[in-house]
């Protein structure tokens, strides 16, 4: 069974100058941490493309969402899925990004999915790009991450399954019911 490991910030200080605020394993999930960038769509989508990424035919688009978003294989059967979104401050790009189950295997209809940052965080270094860490939650820019949450993504325990090959087969037999419904002998 293949697992992803990463980490998602837990313990935080924000710009504003509270002490630290705390990012609860539960509220993970709604992602509310975005990379935000200063530069122009298409230097971003260049620097995505260059790391491997590739643009996403079908996808839940989010609000504010910029185009198509982009994904990149990971270790089977993970996939790393970013999204750009539109601010409504000048020329700043937000930058949110999990990691699911690849779309294509049918598992990832239901699949477990986490937030990332740092892997996102790390492309942005290595094409130095400046970014700042924005909590939508509290409504301020993170200045500092005192302690991280480790997180586990375990596949599932069925093998990963491609839909190409499985909708063939499903065709085919469906095809096959059809013609015996007509009364054509196969």
């Amino acid at each position: 069974m293949s697992e992803f490991l990463t980490r998602y910030p837990r313990r935080i200080s924000v710009v504003k100058g509270r002490m630290h605020d705390f990012i609860h394993h539960e509220e993970i999930q709604f992602d509310h941490l975005s990379l935000m960038v200063k530069i122009k769509k298409d230097e971003i989508i260049n620097t995505l493309t260059s790391e491997g990424f590739r643009r996403v035919k079908f996808e839940n688009k989010k609000p504010f969402q910029i185009g198509s978003g982009f994904a990149k294989k990971l270790s089977k059967p993970w996939e790393l899925h970013v999204r750009l979104l539109e601010v409504h401050q000048q020329g700043i790009i937000a930058i949110q990004a999990e990691v699911e189950i690849s779309r294509k295997y049918i598992q990832h209809i239901r699949s477990v999915r986490a937030p990332v940052i740092y892997e996102i965080e790390s492309i942005l270094r290595k094409h130095r790009i400046e970014y700042r860490i924005w909590n939508a939650k509290v409504r301020d820019y993170i200045a500092n991450i005192v302690d991280n949450h480790q997180i586990k993504l375990s596949a599932p325990k069925m093998p990963a399954m491609p839909w190409r090959p499985m909708l063939c087969v499903a065709i085919t037999i469906a095809v096959l019911n059809a013609l015996k419904l007509a009364g054509i002998s196969v």
